[in-house]
């Protein structure tokens, strides 16, 4: 099996509030491109923000279109194509979690492309 081929999970928030890991759609894994891990080519960094790994971040929701266009929106930003976007906003699970509020698509992108760290704004 090749690398592309394993399963990507995540973690994700549950209507009742738990913290459960799911797995990525590989049907539209298939159809990404992969993003190089260099937030300065899709975000505009100039507003404060911190890295945070993406293993602290919790998605709140999964949208197939929706990461279908941040994916495209992402390669246009980094061939200057379209603005970049601003840093995820979180807020605190607790616990060294982070609930992404905007940017959930934005996020499953990094992750699909195998990124250690986002820029995020706290909420």
């Amino acid at each position: 099996m090749k690398a592309e081929e394993t399963s990507l999970k995540y973690p994700t928030l549950r209507p009742d509030g738990a913290v459960v890991e799911i797995e990525f759609n590989q049907e539209i894994a298939a159809t990404l491109a992969r993003l190089p891990d260099d937030p300065s080519l899709y975000f505009d960094l100039s507003e404060p923000h911190l890295l945070i790994p993406l293993q602290q971040l919790v998605n709140a929701r999964a949208r197939e279109r929706g990461i279908v266009n941040a994916n495209r929106h992402m390669v246009a930003a980094a061939k200057g194509s379209l603005e970049k976007r601003k840093p995820l906003t979180v807020q605190s699970l607790g616990n060294e979690l982070w609930l992404v509020v905007d940017g959930n698509s934005t996020l499953l992108n990094a992750r699909h492309s195998g990124w250690r760290a986002i820029p995020c704004c706290m909420r």
